[in-house]
């Protein structure tokens, strides 16, 4: 468990990689230097449409054609306080109540249940099995900075370009042996996808979310599709010796 944190910490903060020259089969580059390997043996690899992506080379997606939806994991980029105790005026960090991660858990499970189930190469599946890859998000760095509608007055009306940001981490595994297989990252700020001032409040701060959440969930069907059509990951070339 230590090794695969450390892994999605590295994916997180690793910007940057040189890339191979030449593209093997499937047209994946592999990156190279400090970061382009995570502990437990994931390559990184210049591909769209995640800002980050890492695969297992040489690992065979066709092998699967289901996916099974794991409850997203959260966790805030500092540790927030209640209210507004203790809140940095210039760099905010609110707590979000049990109610909210709760529907935030929610949100993320029905998008990608619904977009997943789109797919052209995998079905969505009940339970773990041979043939089924498990989905596990993670969203790390939440950070909240509109206040929650507890804490603005009555009388008065919040407007925001963003309520915050976020980086979530998907992970794609056997659902079986667990072994990861792919695994991608992005980080976004929390708002409308035209970078537009909204009113914050429940409903609008919900939906940003949702949306958000939406454009992640066809990014992962996308990359997982394109990934399927090949017959496998190819392996990493070995480095040319010096002349």
């Amino acid at each position: 468990m230590r090794n695969t944190f450390h892994s999605l910490l590295i994916l997180v903060g690793v910007t940057g990689l040189a890339c191979s020259g030449i593209a093997p089969e499937g047209g994946i580059y592999y990156a190279s230097g400090k970061g382009s390997v995570t502990p437990d043996g994931l390559h990184r690899v210049k591909h769209e449409p995640f800002a980050t992506t890492y695969v297992k080379p040489g690992a065979d997606l066709q092998r699967y054609d289901k996916v099974l939806v794991q409850e997203v994991t959260v966790s805030y980029k500092t540790p927030p306080r209640p209210g507004l105790t203790g809140i940095n005026p210039i760099n905010p960090n609110y707590a979000l109540p049990d109610s909210a991660i709760k529907s935030l858990k929610r949100y993320f499970h029905d998008a990608f249940v619904k977009e997943l189930g789109r797919s052209q190469k995998f079905s969505v599946a009940e339970a773990p099995g041979p043939d089924v890859l498990l989905i596990s998000g993670h969203i790390v760095n939440l950070q909240i900075t509109a206040p929650p509608d507890r804490d603005i007055p009555v009388d008065a009306t919040e407007y925001t370009a963003s309520s915050g940001q976020m980086t979530l981490i998907l992970d794609a595994r056997d659902s079986k042996s667990g072994e990861p297989l792919v695994r991608v990252g992005q980080g976004r700020a929390i708002g409308n996808r035209d970078g537009g001032m909204y009113m914050s409040d429940p409903v609008s701060n919900s939906y940003a979310v949702r949306e958000m959440f939406d454009t992640w969930a066809t990014d992962l069907r996308i990359e997982l599709d394109q990934f399927h059509r090949l017959p496998a990951l190819p392996a990493v070339a070995a480095p040319t010796p010096p002349k």
